[in-house]
């Protein structure tokens, strides 16, 4: 039987930096959103401010940022490491955890895009421009944890092409 080879789009030391730089870039994408989303406060009266921990969904968004945070940390130094020494480590974590990682930013990302909707529906018209700027604060830290998904859905990708190479 013959064996096949599997052909890669980039060349292994090029591909590895493509890796180190997404994770990096997965990173970033994930500290920026929960900066704002921790800072990101709704004062209504004097009395009644609404945080992001205030809403479900948002506390979901923020859960799975912070785990995102912790594996994209962790697969930035293993990507350091298996740069520095050139070998493959273990393909099936990448693999695996690239999938459920993005699962779950993307859905973070969804829980915080519908919750900002249905707040921006419920308070209606009556609304400020702080009422804006709260509403284009939580867009925006929505929007950045789907890009992080997209980025994490690239690495997904880019590690499901190294599994025929190991098994």
């Amino acid at each position: 039987m013959e064996s096949q080879r599997q052909v890669s789009v980039l060349p292994q030391k090029t591909s590895r930096f493509a890796i180190l730089g997404l994770r990096v870039l997965t990173t970033i994408l994930l500290v920026v959103p929960f900066a704002i989303l921790v800072s990101n406060v709704l004062s209504v009266d004097r009395d009644q401010k609404y945080h992001f921990y205030d809403f479900v969904p948002y506390r979901y968004m923020a859960a799975s940022i912070v785990i995102g945070i912790a594996f994209s940390v962790f697969q930035t130094g293993v990507a350091v490491v298996r740069l520095r020494r050139e070998n493959h480590g273990n393909i099936l974590l990448d693999f695996y955890g690239d999938k459920v990682i993005s699962t779950l930013l993307a859905t973070g990302s969804v829980a915080g895009f519908v919750m900002t909707a249905q707040l921006q529906k419920q308070w209606g018209e009556a609304v400020s421009d702080y009422y804006h700027k709260y509403f284009k604060r939580s867009y925006a830290a929505d929007g950045l944890v789907f890009l992080a998904f997209v980025c994490t859905f690239i690495l997904s990708v880019l590690s499901s092409y190294a599994l025929p190479k190991k098994f």
